[in-house]
């Protein structure tokens, strides 16, 4: 074993330094074998979930949500600046509480203490753990090329159970590179792979669904921005790095050519 086969579980989580998560990234591009087993601890991980949202399934106990829906304003620290005392506990419940509720068909926010609490669709984290992944690859950003891109459209349709469509950014400021295959919440998603000016990568995820999501949501998940919404048989989403201030139009362009 490797140095940095001993961190990729560290890497996944986001507990690395910025030193130590460059080094990572920078062995993924030229390591296959790195890139094998780093793609074992996503698939285990994905198991993990799966079976811990099993748990979710089972009711709700109405105290427990009432409590933490009446959670009082006034558990804050001495120190107007320093965290809120009583945060954690209630931040975790509330988020137990959103999954079981809201299940996959989209996202259930609240207000505890002042945070927003998100609960995210499974396919929307699983996509976050790929883009940790690819968004740092450089050589192997993409499976496929844009040269490519008649087939791209009709492989991911093929695959996917959707009409996927490549959506022309350029007015955005994003060119094309290609695409890959991906695995969220046990379906296949097509992931198209767009560059900015500075190389940050955006992609576009749809995954086939019999029920759309109404509507754009905004949110982030693990240190990313995501713009989510439904159209047709298919749910997608923008993803791109936390901050961007132009993920909303992004999504707005491509959803009205996919």
């Amino acid at each position: 074993m490797n140095q940095y086969q001993e961190k990729l579980s560290a890497f996944l989580d986001g507990e690395l330094s910025e030193t130590e998560t460059r080094a990572v990234e920078k062995a993924l591009e030229s390591d296959a074998e790195l890139q094998a087993e780093l793609e074992t601890l996503m698939a285990a991980d994905r198991v993990a979930k799966d079976e811990f949202a099993a748990i979710l399934g089972e009711p709700v106990p109405f105290e427990l949500a009432k409590a933490i829906q009446d959670a009082p304003e006034d558990i804050v620290a001495n120190d107007p600046g320093a965290p809120r005392k009583g945060t954690g506990w209630l931040t975790a419940a509330a988020a137990v509480i959103a999954l079981a509720i809201g299940g996959s068909g989209g996202y259930w926010a609240g207000l505890t203490q002042g945070n927003e609490v998100v609960a995210a669709p499974g396919w929307l984290q699983d996509i976050a753990d790929y883009h940790t992944v690819y968004a740092a690859q450089k050589r192997h950003l993409v499976e496929v090329p844009a040269t490519e891109r008649d087939h791209i459209q009709t492989w991911l349709t093929n695959t996917v159970g959707a009409d996927v469509r490549v959506p022309d950014l350029t007015a955005q400021g994003l060119e094309f590179q290609g695409a890959r295959l991906l695995v969220a919440a046990g379906k296949p998603v097509a992931q198209l792979m767009y560059l900015d000016a500075n190389e940050r990568v955006v992609a576009l995820c749809q995954i086939q669904t019999e029920t759309p999501r109404d509507g754009f949501a905004e949110q982030s998940i693990q240190n990313f921005g995501m713009v989510s919404w439904g159209g047709e048989n298919s749910n997608f989403v923008v993803v791109g790095d936390e901050g961007r201030s132009d993920l909303a139009e992004i999504a707005q362009a491509a959803a009205t050519q996919v």
